[in-house]
Order: structure tokens, then sequence, then C-alpha cells
């Protein structure tokens, strides 16, 4: 019964998108996370364009700054200052 188990998570992983998640905002900064088994270049205009979308709602441009991993989360956190 361990086969079903395996093939379910395979399927799972395979399917890992760069479907952002807004984690925080708060008028002058917006963290955009991403999945890293999601495909990097996928990622990166994903939470981008994630990034734009937040900042304009305030007359402001999105402009980032910098990434990092969470530890065992298996995401990354993207930093967009809205200027």
């Amino acid at each position: 019964m361990k086969f079903p188990i395996i093939a379910f998570l395979a399927a799972g992983l395979a399917g890992c998108t760069a479907d952002p998640l807004i984690s925080d905002y708060n008028g002058a900064s917006v963290k955009i996370q991403t999945s890293v088994f999601a495909p990097a270049a996928e990622a990166k205009a994903a939470a981008q364009a994630q990034a734009d979308r937040i900042c304009a709602k305030s007359g402001k441009e999105a402009e980032y700054a910098s990434s990092r991993e969470i530890p065992g989360a298996y995401v990354y956190e993207h930093l967009y200052l809205c200027l």
C-alpha cells in the first residue's frame, strides 16, 4: 500500500505552480510567498505581478528588495517596497 501514497505525493509535488501568497502588507511594503518547487522564472514573474497589483492599489509601484527561504516551510518569501 505504499505505492499509492508515494504516487499521491509525487503528483502533488508535480502540480506545484507559482501561485503567490501575500503574507504581509503594510502600505510601504508587501511580502509574497512562492513555493520552492515552482520553476524559478515562473515564481519570480508571478510574485512581481502580485506585488505590482497590491502596490498599485495605493498608487505606488512595487520594487523588488530581497528574498529568503523560510526554513521547513518549503517557501520563498520575497520582499517588495511600494514606492
